[in-house]
């Protein structure tokens, strides 16, 4: 049975006192009936000593400060609960954000993100792993944040529609050929819910976030669905979502084998949206800003979709694949990404779990090594069911 779904103007009144105020005592009694069950890392770093800072606060800073962990305080089935709710959040409440970071990303000692676009094009073949990967569908794309506008998870309607309607000159003047694709009803590129369908079919668009119990709770499916649409380049190899976790996510999209082609084609895209005059917020430390501190760092994801039919005997153990990749430091998600499932061959997405610490480059590079050892492991699966049907019919 699904959880009922919560908006974030509900939810936050459950943890103010009468005069409106942050109630710490509702919100430490919610964490404590959390850890009878699991403990996220939001309720695990909201420590005594973070509630005393929090209270030398403004009581607009802790309208904010409850706002980041309001994900966290709903529901208890997300492992880390945090929504930053502007860029200037990492800095102004980094006494309780920074140790969750830490844990987060493995992070010991003195760091500092570094970023790295040097990526070749003719090194990383996957055709090298497997002559059958010929024409695989490979993805590359980046989160982004712009500086002077709040987070998606605390924009209001007007916020999320001024910012749309910046993004659309920018996609008008920035150089590359496309289209812009509006959900925001009335406005000028507004697509119905039948043709935003197709692009859902193609997995080019993002879903209704309106069904997703965090986003509704932390508010970056809020006003719903106006400030949101996708752009998309004349051959659909370059898009850029508009309005979804974080203002931007980039995306290229390839068909082919050589990883080195997707990262030159969304490094051309990234590029020509900076010199348009937009300013991404990011952390002198940590690198990329987002919404969700997971996604801090190189704010960069890079997959295939790869088939692994005896990893996940014919898809029925999609669990089995997920460990194995997860060992080798991969991500292993359904045909459609996130929340989505793998079909009866095993087409699943496989991308590198690290975003900090590491450069751009070097996700390309782990993705690649971490191929090579999953198809080994695909291949050994392959000749051991041989063996046995062999076996079997002596």
């Amino acid at each position: 049975m699904s959880q009922k779904i919560f908006e974030k103007k509900d939810v936050r009144k459950l943890y103010l006192d009468d005069q409106g105020n942050v109630d710490y005592t509702k919100i430490q009694a919610r964490w404590e009936e959390f850890k009878k069950n699991k403990v996220s890392l939001a309720n695990k770093h909201f420590t005594q000593q973070v509630v005393e800072k929090a209270k030398t606060l403004s009581q607009e800073d802790q309208q904010r400060l409850l706002d980041i962990m309001i994900e966290g305080l709903t529901y208890n089935d997300s492992s880390v609960g945090i929504a930053a709710t502007r860029p200037e959040d990492y800095d102004l409440f980094l006494f309780y954000l920074e140790p969750l970071i830490r844990e987060y990303h493995k992070i010991e000692g003195q760091t500092k993100q570094e970023h790295d676009w040097n990526i070749p094009v003719g090194e990383y073949v996957l055709t090298n792993i497997d002559p059958k990967l010929e024409k695989v569908s490979m993805r590359a794309r980046v989160a982004r944040n712009v500086v002077g506008y709040s987070l998606p998870s605390s924009m209001d309607k007007d916020e999320r529609i001024k910012f749309e309607n910046q993004m659309v000159e920018v996609f008008e003047k920035f150089g590359f050929p496309g289209k812009y694709h509006s959900l925001t009803p009335g406005h000028k590129n507004f697509i119905s819910d039948q043709e935003a369908d197709v692009l859902r079919n193609k997995h080019f668009l993002f879903i209704n976030m309106t069904h997703d119990n965090c986003l509704m709770s932390n508010g970056v499916a809020s006003d719903w669905p106006y400030g949101r649409g996708i752009w998309i380049s004349e051959d659909e190899t370059k898009m850029v979502w508009v309005g979804e976790e974080d203002h931007l996510r980039i995306i290229s999209i390839v068909q082919g084998n050589d990883l080195g082609k997707v990262d030159q084609s969304l490094n051309e895209l990234l590029t020509g949206i900076e010199k348009s005059g937009l300013k991404f917020a990011e952390h002198p430390t940590y690198g990329i800003i987002t919404t969700c501190p997971t996604n801090m760092g190189t704010g960069k994801r890079q997959s295939i979709l790869g088939k692994f039919p005896n990893i996940t005997k014919g898809g029925k153990d999609e669990a089995n694949l997920k460990d194995i990749a997860k060992s080798l430091g991969l991500q292993a998600r359904g045909i459609g990404g996130e929340h989505s499932n793998m079909d009866s061959e095993g087409t699943a997405d496989i991308s590198p779990s690290a975003r900090f610490g590491v450069t751009e480059a070097i996700v390309t590079k782990r993705l690649y090594e971490g191929l090579i050892k999953l198809y080994e492991i695909e291949r050994n699966e392959t000749n051991e069911k041989k063996r046995q049907n062999c076996c079997n019919t002596f």
